[in-house]
């Protein structure tokens, strides 16, 4: 193979894994992979149609990025977040996303309002029809439209940075306790506050939102 052809490889290979260190994710987030599950290299090579050099560089990426951990003889498996992390990540992600909200109100515009209610309503879709892979994906895209309100680059990139933190590690999740029915209504209740241009109605929302987790688990 000349240079040319091994240049040509090396980048089909690495767009390659990082394809597949998303659906990765996604699946991670959907709960095809819940926490403390293994990722077999065969399995995930015959899976997505790839080859284990593939699954294996997308694992170490997963693995660098503490969303899976790497276990000496025996492979890598879905990470868990111990209760103090996700507490951690909850506060942070309380301390913007409530930083935002007037921002949101102030700069909104119904052109920017458009794709927030359509995820909304794909969410909603989704979880009608029990795939949560797709509930992953629609409700990521919520919460990024919605920060795309606040007319801030900066703070959206951050928001949206401590959010997918969530996907590093599964723990108690929307099938308890109604937690499907809970973030629809939650979802909705949201969009309702920016129409109104309730700035508090919307911190109140968001903050049970984002604590929801905590009244799961202690059920």
């Amino acid at each position: 193979m000349d240079q040319a052809s091994a240049r040509q490889e090396t980048a089909r290979q690495e767009k390659d894994q990082s394809w597949l260190k998303e659906q990765l994710r996604i699946g991670m987030g959907g709960g095809r992979f819940p926490a403390d599950s293994w990722l077999r290299q065969d399995a995930l090579a015959e899976l997505y149609g790839v080859s284990r050099f593939v699954v294996r560089g997308a694992l170490e990426r997963l693995s660098e990025a503490e969303a899976i951990e790497h276990v000496p003889h025996r492979g890598y498996r879905v990470r868990r977040w111990s209760h103090q992390e996700r507490l951690e990540l909850t506060e942070a992600r309380l301390v913007v996303e409530l930083a935002m909200a007037p921002l949101m109100m102030a700069r909104r515009t119904e052109a920017l309002m458009e794709p927030v209610r359509q995820a909304c309503a794909q969410f909603e879709y989704a979880a009608s029809k029990g795939d949560g892979e797709a509930m992953f994906l629609s409700n990521h895209a919520f919460h990024r439209a919605l920060a795309v309100l606040a007319g801030n680059r900066q703070l959206a990139d951050q928001v949206n940075w401590l959010r997918e933190q969530g996907m590093r590690g599964a723990g108690p999740g929307w099938p308890k306790a109604g937690g499907v029915e809970r973030s629809i209504r939650e979802h909705y209740a949201m969009v309702e506050a920016i129409d109104a241009g309730d700035v508090l109605g919307l911190q109140g929302v968001v903050q049970r939102h984002l604590t929801a987790w905590q009244e799961r688990i202690t059920r």
